[in-house]
């Protein structure tokens, strides 16, 4: 299954990001953006947020970023079993008198550990404080990004030397990371990190980069040595490897001093060792901590590290504000109680209106009813003082009338069987106490006579004849008259 991740590396005058896909054990760079942020108005939350917009990277994939280097802290604190159980845990208390960061500002995790002699350990913890963990949230809040990860640069650069050379999981390894204001150094041990040292260093101001890379060299070898000395308490072995990292082009001083220096193999890092890419995107190595990044979700694999995102969540969470949540429920309720009122009223409209088009449409019907009836009051109690009075005159004629034959019987049993089909309309129809002459239309013979047919089975119709059937001269109607006899027998 396919994976992305976006690392971006965050600067003090840059802004990197490196969009990384994983396909089961390969990996692939998708996208690579690198600019300056040299200005003020030069936003990096501005910046990611144009990566998506402008520059087509994958707005669902994961994201990590790093923390800047002056922000992070490392210590090698030695302490008993007991002690390393405590830090494990996430003890704070016991980092108070370790770093520059009060006890309720800490944000930190244990990186690694090594035994000592004594039943010592060497614990290597990072550390930042809230607030700085907070101005990085807060960048990508304002980018409209939820971050997976928030790693310290060196972690990300080891996981990028760890997927393009894997040679450094075994053995004791030196990394040298150069950027534009600090010198990293770590030592790794069968692929963990045992220290880390960040160093500041002055920026090239002239052009003479031979000279300026001459002295970092200098520099480098003797903090490697102590470094080294610091760790594993003697000389360098010469046959340890030096993995070297700058945002430039290395010049072949650089790499001399060191080597003649130090006695040792350096590699130069190629980010693109192991990890495909296309030439549209290929780069230098200062891409090495933004893949890195990427690689720290997508291969945990392959080296560990730290999330200060996850080290301490109760330093990061903003503290809750009760009256600004209250004042927010105030409003909420108050926006739910106005649209239901307004709801109320366009419903009271709405059946208003339904009642006047009824009224309007039984005031109508009462009309075409009776039309004698001037005055309207009620109409409907009107319509059923009438219906009464009809129900009165006919039970009082009805007992005159054969019961057999009465009009009303006779009428029904005629508009029951009027067929289906044919489009049968009665035009004219006049009723007597024998007979029943009709003339109507039709759309066919067939259906005068099958009407014929259906009368005829009608018990007390003796007599069905059909007359008069024609066409008419300039259309599609029949005309047709029908008389039925009926038979008449009065019950005494």
């Amino acid at each position: 299954m396919a994976k992305r991740c976006i690392g971006i590396d965050i600067g003090s005058s840059y802004l990197r990001a490196v969009q990384l896909l994983r396909k089961g054990e390969e990996f692939c760079i998708e996208k690579v953006f690198s600019t300056q942020t040299r200005r003020a108005t030069d936003s990096p939350a501005n910046i990611i947020r144009s990566l998506v917009r402008q520059y087509a990277f994958d707005r669902r994939a994961d994201v990590a970023i790093s923390m800047p280097y002056d922000t992070v802290f490392f210590r090698n604190l030695e302490t008993d079993f007991a002690g390393l159980e405590r830090i494990r845990e996430r003890g704070l208390s016991s980092l108070e008198h370790n770093f520059p960061i009060q006890e309720d500002e800490i944000v930190a995790q244990v990186c690694s550990y090594r035994p000592l002699p004594s039943d010592k350990y060497s614990v290597l913890t990072a550390a930042v404080t809230s607030e700085s963990l907070r101005e990085r949230l807060n960048i990508a809040a304002a980018a409209k990004v939820r971050p997976k990860l928030v790693e310290a640069a060196i972690f990300a650069i080891h996981s990028a030397i760890t997927v393009n050379h894997p040679e450094i999981k075994t053995g004791i390894a030196i990394i040298i990371h150069i950027n534009e204001s600090y010198l990293t150094l770590a030592v790794t041990q069968n692929n963990n990190i045992l220290i880390v040292r960040n160093i500041p260093i002055n920026p090239c101001l002239d052009n003479d980069i031979d000279s300026f890379q001459e002295q970092v060299a200098e520099m480098l070898s003797r903090e490697v040595e102590v470094t080294w000395q610091k760790v594993f308490g003697g000389q360098i072995k010469q046959d340890t490897k030096i993995y070297l990292i700058t945002e430039g082009n290395v010049s072949n001083v650089f790499e001399t001093i060191v080597e003649e220096k130090l006695h040792c193999q350096t590699t130069i890092v190629d980010p693109y060792a192991k990890v495909k890419c296309s030439s549209e995107h290929n780069g230098d190595a200062a891409i090495c901590v933004a893949e890195g990044l990427a690689l720290r979700i997508l291969a945990p694999d392959k080296a560990a590290g730290t999330n200060f995102l996850k080290a301490d969540r109760a330093h990061i969470e903003p503290a809750l504000d009760l009256k600004k949540e209250f004042v927010i429920c105030a409003i909420l309720a108050a926006a739910i109680a106005l649209v239901s009122l307004v709801g109320m009223f366009m419903r009271l409209s709405h059946l208003e209106t339904k009642y006047a088009r009824i009224k309007n449409e039984i005031r109508k019907v009462f009309q075409s009813t009776l039309p004698e009836e001037k005055n309207i009051v009620s109409p409907l109690a009107q319509l059923e003082q009438k219906l009464e009075s009809f129900r009165k005159d006919y039970r009082l004629f009805a007992s005159f009338c054969p019961a057999g034959s009465a009009p009303l019987k006779i009428l029904h049993s005629i508009t029951a069987n009027i067929p289906s089909q044919g489009n049968v309309k009665i035009d004219d129809m006049l009723i007597t106490t024998e007979s029943v002459r009709l003339s109507g239309t039709c759309n066919s013979f067939e259906s005068v006579y099958q009407w014929q047919q259906l009368l005829g089975e009608i018990p007390r119709f003796t007599l069905v004849d059909v007359q008069n059937v024609q066409k008419e001269p300039e259309g599609e109607a029949i005309h047709f008259t029908i008389l039925i006899s009926s038979a008449i027998q009065e019950q005494k």
